[in-house]
This record gives structure tokens, C-alpha cells and sequence, in this order.
């Protein structure tokens, strides 16, 4: 019975270190799980918007889409996008900004959407510099949107660079936060290399600040869009989707809430300047 009882524990001890040696190793493909597919297609994207090439600080070029604002006074919406999805999954989203009249910046991360590199948090916040580079070059008024794990990058790039605004849907206090609840059982907390941590860095964001998600969201809990929200300063508006989910946040509310934001910063402009 006692030689049973080890052997039950010694195999249970060994599943366990093999399954916490697999989530160490392949962490890297849990956060990027897009690394390395190539650019999808979106038709009407191509159609309003030109591709770019973007040179980050190490010396990589990437491709990005790019449609110039088109008025001096119109703000470049720069969209950061998920984890798992390529600029092209935020094609709805840029196509209605371009509509209502603002110019949008669709950044791409490095190992993604056939661009060169492998990805990591500080190659994508030397991506997100490089996007914003490119677009504060061409426009006076900037405008942050990150989702998801963008959301994260955008909130680094917004803690250290000048913009009008900063917009996160779906997003979370860290990604470190997400990762220890789903695998509650390893410590994720100690081995974890991307932390992505919004949480600690929102307060240094000094613009007006929109955060918005769906109280159905079974990804990034509506928790993490609260206490971010409690974190940020100044200016700052949170809205909580009824019924929405990770992915539909945008469709089910999300628009209006963002657009009724947009209209309010060109008013307050526009009053500023009478």
C-alpha cells in the first residue's frame, strides 16, 4: 500500500514539473500565438489605407497601414492590435474612424503579420515607438487605441510620449494577472518573462483616458477594466458593455462610446482655439 502511495505521488509530482516546464518554455507562444502567420487579407482595408514601412530603434522594418487624417486639425487614431489577430482584425474599427474623418495608424508588431522578428514586450513597445514616430511626423493630434494585449502596449507608449488620448478595450492590469488565474496552479507570478503591467504604469498617463469592455468578457475579466480605471488620473471615463464578450465588445456599444469620446476631444479643442 505505502509502495502504491509513492509511486501514485512520484507520478503526480513528475506530470506536474512536465506540465510546469511546458508552460515555461512555451510561454512565448501562449502570449503570441500569431507569431509568424502571414498578413491576411482585407480587401476594403487595402482599398482606404496604404501600406508603410516603419524602422524601429533595433533596426527592423515593418510593414503597417497608414491612411493620413484629412485635416491638419483631425487626429491619427494609432490602433494596436491583440494577441491573436494581425492589424487586419482591426480593419472594422480603422474603416469607421476613417469614415467619421479622423486619419488611423494600424500598427503591426515584429513576428507578425509576415514581418521579420520575433516578438516580445520590449520589442512591441519599440514597435509601438516606431508607430508613433511615423504618425506624430504627419499629424499634430494623436490618438491611442490598444486592445487586449495592445491595450498593454498602448499604455506603455502613452506613459511616455505626448498624445491627445488614450482608448483601451478589453483590457487587463497586466498580463501576469490573466496568466496567474488561468493557470492557477503554477507560479506564474515568479517565472513569467512579458508582463505587459498597465496597472503601474496608467497613472503616469497624463491625457484624457477611455476605457471600455464587456461585462461577458471570459478573457480579461471586467474586474481588471475597473481597477485600471481606479488607477488612471485626471480625466478619465470607463464603460462597461452589457452583454459583451472579448471579441464583440466594439459592435455590441463599444463604437458609440468611442465615437461620442472622439467628438467630445475635437470640441474641446475646437472651444480652446475659439
Amino acid at each position: 500500500m505505502r509502495e502504491a502511495l509513492w509511486i501514485l505521488l512520484t507520478a503526480i509530482a513528475l506530470a506536474y514539473a512536465l506540465a510546469f516546464a511546458a508552460l515555461y518554455w512555451l510561454q512565448g507562444r501562449l502570449v503570441y500565438p500569431l507569431e509568424q502567420i502571414e498578413a491576411f487579407k482585407s480587401p476594403e482595408l487595402e482599398h482606404q489605407t496604404e501600406p508603410i514601412s516603419i524602422k524601429t530603434a533595433d533596426a527592423l522594418t515593418l510593414t503597417a497601414r497608414y491612411k493620413a487624417p484629412p485635416t491638419e486639425t483631425s487626429p491619427t487614431i494609432i490602433l494596436f492590435h491583440g494577441n491573436g489577430e494581425d492589424l487586419t482584425q482591426r480593419a472594422h474599427i480603422a474603416l469607421e474612424m476613417i469614415e467619421a474623418g479622423y486619419g488611423v495608424l494600424l500598427a503591426e508588431y515584429r513576428g507578425y503579420g509576415g514581418n521579420p522578428g520575433k516578438p516580445h514586450e520590449a520589442g512591441l513597445y519599440a514597435d509601438a515607438r516606431a508607430a508613433y514616430a511615423y504618425a506624430a511626423a504627419r499629424s499634430k493630434h494623436i490618438v491611442l487605441h490598444g486592445y487586449s494585449l495592445g491595450s498593454g502596449v498602448a499604455v506603455q507608449l502613452a506613459s511616455e510620449a505626448k498624445i491627445d488620448a488614450l482608448i483601451l478595450e478589453a483590457p487587463f492590469t497586466s498580463i501576469v494577472e490573466v496568466a496567474a488565474k488561468r493557470f492557477w496552479l503554477f507560479p506564474v507570478r515568479l517565472f513569467a518573462r512579458d508582463r505587459y503591467d498597465s496597472l503601474s504604469k496608467i497613472a503616469s498617463v497624463n491625457a484624457p483616458i477611455l476605457i471600455y469592455g464587456g461585462t461577458k468578457d471570459g478573457v480579461i475579466p471586467p474586474e481588471h477594466f475597473q481597477r485600471l480605471f481606479g488607477a488612471a488620473r485626471g480625466d478619465k471615463q470607463l464603460a462597461l458593455i452589457e452583454d459583451a464578450d472579448h471579441l464583440n465588445v466594439w459592435t455590441k456599444g463599444g463604437r458609440e462610446h468611442v465615437m461620442r469620446f472622439l467628438a467630445s476631444l475635437q470640441a474641446a479643442r475646437h472651444a480652446m482655439q475659439a
